[in-house]
């Protein structure tokens, strides 16, 4: 459906005007010089608010940024990057497909990919865009100032592999860019963890500095050959202490590993992962970009610690930035855009209609982004089915009281009877 739930990742679809924030935090991450020993930004933000597409906003101008310096521009302003988003708009996903598509781009003789990217655009310009696009892709891609690696903790509930499944992917994402030596300085982090990983809950002990204090002393029945393995080979603070020599050698270029979804998690799991994340936090030139509601993973880290838990995000999160506010006019202006697509030819008295539902009924129950997509949803499939016999504004009223108060809706179903003559 147009109005899913799925991020925005293109300026032009920035109705809140959040594109300047995503710019300075562009910056803020590209340029940011106590990457050196390792930094912890937190984008925090209420559920629905927008926090993913702020994400991918930012990540589209860290990648345009370096295409834009790529090509000799200099510094990039908001207007050069968003001019490149504009240019490009239209073939990017084209370019994306056929690199994606298993071919050898980069072997195919000059007249051969001018062809082949003719045939995918269908016109010369187009063409020309698409190729200027790889180009400038390619380059950045052979020599990444900004490595973006993406993990999604929610996709390993409760389980003590988390520390491996984390660092395995930052040495898959990492090491194909930066060389033999940081993606051997991986694993063997890697190899040295996943020794512990038997044992429950021990990726994150170890990882986290515990270093095996308590378990030998507790009840867990240890085996001869498991306690060996234990024991031999280097220890978990020398092989981390050789990841960080090969991170800190690579100069101004930095590896930013995205979080989302902090609040998505259990108690349990939202501990592991920030206890995690305070043993990875010192890896040098390593960036943590962590989303979340600050009152929804503070309770979940208060529910599984019994600890303040905005005081444990305090010693975690280095520089906590918080998503530009939203007032009911930005909330307006969204819900109109996406009105103006799915009833382009309201008449004016159904336009003023539409005003005192919004005064009376729609402002009381939308307040994030999310809220004005969960209705536009809703309305389009209702829409679909019931739009040839009723009132699109009595509809969308109606799809509203269904959403938000259920109770009243099902009161006038059961008595349509006494409310229609």
């Amino acid at each position: 459906m147009r109005h899913s739930d799925r991020p925005i990742s293109h300026p032009d679809d920035d109705v809140l005007g959040r594109s300047d924030f995503a710019l300075a935090l562009a910056r803020s991450i590209d340029q940011l010089a106590v990457a050196k020993d390792g930094f912890v930004i937190g984008l925090v933000g209420a559920w629905g608010a927008g926090k993913s597409s702020v994400v991918e906003l930012t990540l589209r101008y860290l990648k345009h940024g370096e295409m834009v310096r790529a090509d000799g521009l200099g510094e990039p302003s908001l207007q050069d990057l968003e001019e490149m988003s504009r240019r490009f708009a239209h073939v990017e996903p084209i370019t994306d497909a056929l690199i994606a598509s298993d071919l050898d781009v980069d072997l195919w003789e000059r007249n051969h990919r001018d062809s082949e990217f003719l045939k995918a655009c269908g016109s010369v310009e187009d063409a020309a865009l698409a190729l200027e696009y790889w180009r400038l892709k390619r380059k950045v891609e052979n020599d990444p100032r900004n490595i973006v690696v993406r993990f999604s903790p929610w996709l390993f509930p409760g389980k003590p592999e988390l520390a491996s499944a984390l660092i395995s992917d930052l040495a898959r994402a990492v090491g194909e860019k930066l060389g033999s030596e940081v993606r051997e300085a991986f694993a063997s982090v890697l190899s040295r963890l996943a020794q512990a990983v038997p044992l429950a809950g021990a990726a994150t002990d170890v990882i986290t500095g515990g270093a095996f204090g308590g378990l030998f002393s507790s009840t867990l029945d240890i085996s001869d050959k498991l306690a060996k393995r234990l024991t031999a080979g280097p220890t978990l603070e020398s092989v981390r202490d050789r990841l960080r020599q090969a991170l800190r050698a690579l100069g101004t270029r930095k590896v930013v590993v995205v979080i989302d979804d902090l609040d998505r998690l259990t108690p349990m799991e939202a501990v592991e992962m920030v206890s995690l994340l305070k043993g990875l936090g010192d890896l040098p030139n390593v960036i943590y970009l962590l989303c979340y509601d600050e009152e929804r993973l503070a309770k979940l880290i208060k529910t599984g610690l019994r600890l303040d838990g905005h005081e444990f995000l305090q010693k975690i999160i280095q520089y906590p930035v918080h998503l530009p506010p939203l007032d009911a006019t930005d909330i307006s202006r969204l819900l109109d855009s996406d009105l103006r697509e799915i009833m382009p030819t309201l008449r004016p008295d159904d336009q003023r209609r539409l005003s005192y539902a919004w005064l009376l009924v729609l402002r009381h129950y939308l307040n994030t982004p999310r809220d004005v997509r969960r209705l536009i949803n809703a309305y389009s499939v209702a829409s679909a089915g019931l739009g040839d016999h009723t009132d699109p504004v009595d509809l969308l009223v109606l799809e509203t009281i269904r959403i938000y108060e259920p109770s009243i809706y099902n009161w006038v179903r059961q008595n349509l009877d006494q409310l229609v003559m």
